[in-house]
């Protein structure tokens, strides 16, 4: 497998959030996964993004029956 962005370099992991191979240069090494350095490695994940919203919404149902 060949890295996305760098279609002559050989690809050393599969992005995590987009699936696109990687080369060592576009990998997000400040990230224990496999993420694009710059596109999936510079913001929260959608895995991220609805596990807090889940936690926010368990928060206020919590807060709301404790105020009953």
């Amino acid at each position: 497998m060949k890295c996305y962005y760098h279609h002559d370099r050989d690809a050393f992991g599969v992005c995590k959030v987009c699936g696109k191979g990687l080369c060592l240069e576009c990998m997000d090494t400040k990230s224990p996964e496999v993420k694009c350095k710059t596109k999936c490695g510079s913001g929260m994940s959608l895995y991220q993004i609805v596990t807090a919203l889940a936690f926010l919404i368990i928060i206020a149902l919590l807060l709301v029956s404790i105020f009953e």
